[in-house]
């Protein structure tokens, strides 16, 4: 099954130490370009959150995730995505995932900030 992993599931490892790909590996897992574009401009800013970014970066690139290019930008680009392929999405994004629950796509997210659940 495929997953689409949102910039947001890829600051986990860093802010609450879960190895989010090691809970993804049964998944096919990918990224849209807009969300790689979101880790890069906040890799640069400083504190915890570039620190997490950076760390996301570095994570895509070690788990060979590859990136699919879109046009949309933000959640309305994951959500034309995941309805267009059928895909789950991992993300923690309230918003998101309503739409995604509107739109019957699977969603993985963090819970307790422990583990991911899928539903």
């Amino acid at each position: 099954m495929k997953a689409l992993i949102d910039t947001n599931m890829l600051l986990v490892p860093h802010q609450f130490g879960v190895d989010v790909f090691e809970f993804l590996r049964d998944y096919e897992l990918f990224t849209l370009s807009s969300c790689r574009a979101e880790l890069r401009k906040l890799s640069h800013k400083r504190g915890d959150d570039g620190k997490a970014a950076k760390i996301g970066l570095m994570l895509l690139k070690e788990n060979k995730i590859p990136v699919v290019r879109v046009k949309e930008q933000g959640d309305k680009a994951i959500l034309n995505y995941a309805i267009q392929e059928r895909c789950s999405v991992a993300t923690n994004d309230i918003a998101l995932i309503k739409a995604l629950k509107n739109s019957n796509i699977k969603i993985i997210r963090l819970k307790q900030k422990k583990y991911l659940e899928e539903y």
